[in-house]
């Protein structure tokens, strides 16, 4: 029982009439409300619907009941009724307001250790029913012109997508068998919440509800519900006395006979629970609807926290609603607004029949002219049974009579009624248990032709029945060829369990619209092998937004990459998809102080892979003769999120895993190497390095903070966050190039590395060639500029579109990686061509082996070229037909937290450096926009 102040409920009053209908209709306020606000707006629909919630005193479902079996079946109770609105048969606009009203329960529970109170963490579903839900947002496309009555519901298409990604995310749901979820009446317990007269001012004892007994005889039960039903039928009205029920009821009784002894004694337990209950209602009050909210408002430590503005009296309250003055949802006060100034329709002249349903149906279901088509859903039975007036009208506020079965609560167990439930009936000699008769049939004998046929028969069902369900599966299960796994999301989802998604849309890691032929791909490096799909997405589907939390992979970033003194402003509205591509549009409109917006993308912390294949379809924004635009598509690893703490938080681009001076800051230590001191950027007065230091390296002393994992010798993973460049676009006397490069640290002496025949291999000269750039004091560059195909470019064609990447082995021996241009291979860095450097001092440094994700960003910049303003065109769009990646099928790497290279935890531990774009430097302090954390120490340097 659930105590609250001088309050008391029984677990069963949260499925009981007084709850159940009262919640179903405030609900169906709820939807109407907001319906009419978002005619009135469609800019902002879930910001209005949570208005309303707050204006309506929805928090009121929240109040604390400690009683862990009551607050479950408030719980339960009120997210079924919400479910009630969102399955099929409902119109969309329903749908969708009521799954906002379940996401925001399910979000809002409150949470308390004084007591603990008891939260609702699954939300039983039908599997049916969820998988229409899941489909939801695919279903809001209106196929019908929006007007002012009738306004398009595609706007509520991405809130509807976050409130099921939320709830997905958070394992809200609970699936059980199928059920079309239909409306059900509730329990009839209309006695489990009494409050009696003069409670407040005094200290009465509190009366308890009756629970009913378990039904014990099948036929008395039947005589009992008989009765009922004719009573139902013929009840001369809602305001019946227990006199006039009486009077009525032996009216029926003398119509049908006398004959039945069982209901004659039904009969007189009846008469006696009226007189009963007549006594008593001369002092108990059973409050319904609004006046248990009121009455509960007034108790001392009641149910209801912080109401607006209280009634002024127990009953009988008249709120100032007048038909000429119908008021605002901003006016009502609790949940139960409704009733204040809708006037039920009346019931049917015709009908005389009393029912919960038609009872319900008369102010839950009455339909409005003014809403247009979208907001009507099928008929219902509930809608079929009601009749009247089709209109609410506001009027004064008056308390609702109570159903006959809310007002008469009648044990169905006829033993309660004193019926006789243990006389003899003829067939009783038979179930009679004799020992002495039964032990005389001694004679028998189960090894005959019938005893063995049925056990034989028995045998055989039972070995197939094991060979089914057991030595099937076990076959299966060495013989079968499992398919590789498709992998996993990043440290947001699954985390390389090799699980993949499979709820209904487009949401898997491998696009539906990606084409079948495309599902595997022969190696670039290796012709002869063949790379299967492990990730792909086509943006087929226009309109796409990738604020944070509206796309499961990709999101889009809102801040301005400093680092590289880009003119423009990152902004996630400068990304969309249209005609089947992605669009990353560059502007010259002023955002945030800067003259331009653009957009950067990626899928950082949601989908990462290691080794393998990255190709993009791209179309080049801007034409060939006029430089200035900076469109990149790249791969970095997840610890260096793009433009947060870069080169200050001394993870970029390290790929190393050696404890020397490659580790060191500015890459020696007191003073030496020498040539580190004076062969390295002339515009840097000859210093090899500016870099502070690897952050993470071998080095790091025990006991420090570092992801792991951890040599046999006991030593650090050297840990970084290295960067693979699939394109940099560039303008160069007038011809259209890509730079394909890697980026590195440590450096070797004067940036040189091992470019020889057999580390760089350039399959096509006459269109590719060395970079000129190899590097300078904050990295080095292993670097071929080629030629890209002309046409493809946004003033030029649009619709031609040009295959880059790159496929690449991680690790030491065999590493490579290998750049793609207009689908050919462009040229290829051998892993020999980054060895030690004896002059620099330096280690061997690996093909990264780290998990990496995928950016594409639209820039301007003179830090990357010369601008010609003059003749730059606006906008300029780069588009992106697909991206998509393979991996070897034995060696399938996917997710942001392999066991390998674990990231997720250290991610988690400064997830502020990861979210905060103010935060500049990892060790400045907070005033000055650093983040204030120490740097790990370093055995190399003495500091262990």
């Amino acid at each position: 029982m659930a105590t609250r102040g001088e309050v008391r409920l029984q677990p069963s009053y949260f499925t009981s009439s007084l709850y159940v209908n009262v919640l179903r209709e405030d609900i169906t306020n709820l939807i109407l409300t907001f319906h009419d606000s978002y005619k009135a707006d469609t800019t902002r629909p879930f910001t209005t619907f949570k208005e309303i919630w707050v204006a309506q005193g929805w928090k009121w479902l929240h109040f604390r009941v400690f009683d862990l079996r009551a607050r479950d079946t408030l719980l339960t109770t009120t997210a079924r009724l919400f479910l009630e609105r969102i399955v099929k048969s409902q119109a969309p606009f329903f749908r969708v307001a009521a799954l906002f009203g379940l996401y925001t329960f399910f979000n809002t529970q409150p949470s308390g250790s004084s007591p603990a109170l008891h939260s609702l963490s699954h939300i039983p579903i039908p599997f049916d029913q969820y998988e229409l839900l899941l489909q939801l947002p695919f279903a809001l496309a209106s196929t019908v012109a929006p007007t002012p009555s009738n306004p398009s519901l595609a706007p509520l298409q991405p809130f509807v997508t976050y409130c099921l990604s939320n709830l997905l995310q958070n394992n809200a749901f609970h699936i059980v068998p199928a059920s079309n979820l239909a409306a059900q009446n509730p329990r009839e317990l209309p006695r489990e919440m009494f409050v009696e007269g003069g409670l407040i001012d005094g200290n009465q004892p509190q009366r308890k509800g009756q629970y009913s007994k378990r039904d014990k005889v099948v036929k008395a039960r039947f005589a009992v519900e008989g009765l009922s039903r004719l009573l139902q039928k013929q009840a001369p009205g809602l305001g019946m006395t227990a006199t006039q029920y009486d009077r009525q009821k032996r009216a029926l009784l003398d119509q049908i006979g006398t004959d039945d002894p069982i209901l004659q004694e039904a009969s007189e337990s009846v008469a006696a629970t009226l007189r009963k209950a007549h006594e008593q209602e001369s002092d108990v009050e059973v409050w319904t609807g609004m006046d248990r909210v009121e009455a509960a408002s007034k108790l001392p430590g009641g149910l209801l926290h912080d109401l607006p503005f209280p009634p002024s009296s127990m009953s009988g309250s008249v709120y100032p609603f007048t038909p000429s003055s119908q008021p605002s949802y901003t006016q009502a006060v609790g949940p139960n607004a409704q009733r204040r100034y809708y006037q039920p329709p009346a019931a049917p002249a015709q009908s005389n029949r009393l029912s919960a349903a038609s009872f319900q149906s008369s102010s839950t279901q009455s339909s409005r002219s003014d809403y247009g088509d979208f907001s009507r859903g099928p008929p219902s039975v509930r809608s079929n049974s009601s009749g009247g007036s089709s209109t609410r009208t506001a009027t004064a506020y008056r308390p609702m009579t109570p159903a006959l079965g809310d007002k008469f609560s009648f044990s169905a167990d006829p033993a309660a009624w004193g019926a006789d439930l243990s006389r003899d009936e003829p067939d009783d000699v038979l179930h009679n248990p004799d020992s002495r008769r039964n032990g005389k049939d001694t004679d028998h004998n189960v090894f005959t032709f019938r005893g063995i046929s049925n056990l034989g028969c028995l045998f055989i069902l039972g070995v197939g029945l094991v060979t089914l369900f057991a030595g099937y599966p076990l076959v299966s299960h060495f013989q079968s060829h499992s398919l590789s796994f498709f992998g996993a999301f990043g440290v947001g989802g699954t985390n390389a369990t090799g699980q993949v998604p499979a709820i209904p849309g487009n949401f898997g890691l491998i696009d539906v619209a990606t084409p079948k032929e495309a599902y595997t791909m022969s190696s670039y490096y290796s012709p002869g092998s063949e790379l299967q799909l492990v990730f792909s997405d086509e943006f087929e589907v226009d309109g796409r937004s990738f604020y944070p939390g509206d796309d499961p992979y990709w999101e889009a970033v809102d801040l301005n990459y400093w680092q590289t003194e880009n003119l423009n402003w990152y902004d996630p509205a400068a990304i969309t998809t249209s005609n089947g591509s992605l669009q990353i549009t560059l502007s010259q409109k002023e955002t945030h102080n800067l003259n331009y917006q653009s957009g950067m993308l990626s899928t950082w912390n949601k989908f990462c892979f290691t080794g393998g294949i990255l190709v993009a379809a791209v179309n080049l924004p801007g034409i060939t003769n006029v430089a200035g635009l900076w469109p990149a598509v790249f791969k970095v690893h997840g610890k260096l999120r793009a433009s947060r703490l870069r080169r200050q938080s001394r993870w970029d681009p390290y790929t190393y895993d050696a404890c020397d001076v490659g580790t060191a800051p500015n890459q020696t230590l007191n003073g030496l190497p020498l040539s580190s001191t004076i062969n390295g950027d002339p515009s840097a007065d000859g210093a090899l390095s500016y870099l502070p230091g690897q952050r993470l390296s071998r080095c790091t002393c025990k006991g420090e903070s570092h992801p792991g994992p951890v040599h046999e010798d006991g030593t650090f993973v050297g840990r970084s966050a290295p960067e693979i460049d699939v394109l940099e676009a560039q303008i160069t006397n007038k011809v259209g190039q890509v730079s394909q490069s890697g980026q590195w640290a440590p450096f070797n002496n004067e940036y040189r590395w091992f470019n020889t025949t057999d580390n760089l291999i350039i399959p096509d000269p006459e269109i590719s060639a060395l970079n000129s750039y190899l590097g300078g004091a904050f990295q080095q560059a292993t670097s071929v500029v080629t030629n890209t195909n002309q046409k493809c470019y946004q003033l030029i064609d649009s619709t031609c579109f040009e295959v880059f990447g790159f496929e690449y082995q991680p690790g030491f021996d065999g590493a490579y990686i290998s750049w793609i241009s207009n689908n050919q291979l462009a040229w290829t860095l051998n892993e020999g061509g980054m060895a030690a450097d004896p002059v620099a001092q330096i280690s061997e440094r690996p093909v990264p082996q780290e998990p990496m994700y995928i950016i594409a960003n639209l820039a301007i910049s003179e830090n990357f070229g010369t601008i010609d303003f003059e003749h730059l065109t606006f906008p300029a769009v780069m588009k992106i037909d697909y991206v998509r990646v393979y991996q070897p099928k034995d060696a399938i790497n996917i997710g942001c937290d392999p066991t390998d290279f674990p990231t997720q935890a250290y991610i988690n531990t400064y997830i502020e450096a990861y979210t905060n774009p103010n935060f500049t430097t990892w060790t400045g302090d907070l005033d000055e926009g650093g983040f204030d954390q120490p740097n790990p120490k370093s055995s190399f340097l003495g500091q262990c």
